[in-house]
């Protein structure tokens, strides 16, 4: 996908994706090895590299915008493959995180609501109840949820899931969550005034 841009560059982006993840974006130089280890990058509009530079312009829009950021694994290849050093999986991790509060998930980026469940399922099973996450995530596609089914039967009848919830700790599970939205909370508004820039 060719991207255009006519934006003034803003380093502002850059500097808020680094206060959330700890990692200094600007030091990519474009090599393209986190989008060639990538086993998501030919399945979407973007890849890797090209979130990478939107974010060094300062382009939020085509970073969280496009299915990449949603549909990423999180299999660390880019970050392993990165000769900079940069954890990109962390990137995505927090352009999610900003997607999210600022209300910009886009509506074709269903695995968006399956974080959403993760989190609901923890707090209310103390670990993730699949049967339940995989029924919630699908009800608004019942096509998809067709799909599942063979695939769910074979699961349950090898006992790979459970039809019916365990219990894990789950006060310990609310203390995390308390915890995070805690650190969440304490975070600064992320598009404040920039420290310092991507030169």
């Amino acid at each position: 996908m060719a991207v255009t841009t006519t934006r003034t560059p803003s380093a502002a982006l850059a500097e808020t994706v680094g206060r959330g993840c700890g990692q200094n974006v600007c030091k990519c130089y474009q090599c393209k090895k986190c989008t060639s280890g990538c086993p998501v990058a030919g399945h979407t509009g973007m890849n890797p590299a090209q979130i990478m530079r939107a974010i060094q312009l300062g382009q939020l829009d085509l970073a969280v915008e496009d299915r990449f950021i949603w549909i990423c694994t999180g299999c660390q290849t880019c970050t392993t493959r990165c000769p900079q050093g940069i954890d990109v999986a962390s990137v995505m991790d927090e352009l999610k995180i900003i997607a999210r509060n600022e209300k910009r998930i886009p509506p074709r980026a269903p695995l968006a609501e399956v974080l959403r469940l993760n989190v609901e399922s923890l707090k209310r099973w103390g670990r993730l109840y699949e049967v339940e996450l995989v029924g919630r995530s699908l009800y608004r596609r019942p096509r998809a949820m067709l799909a599942y089914l063979p695939l769910g039967r074979k699961m349950v009848f090898k006992r790979k899931v459970r039809l019916l919830p365990s219990l894990g700790d789950r006060a310990a599970m609310k203390r995390m969550v308390k915890t995070s939205n805690r650190i969440c909370d304490e975070r600064p508004n992320p598009f404040v005034s920039p420290k310092e820039g991507c030169s």
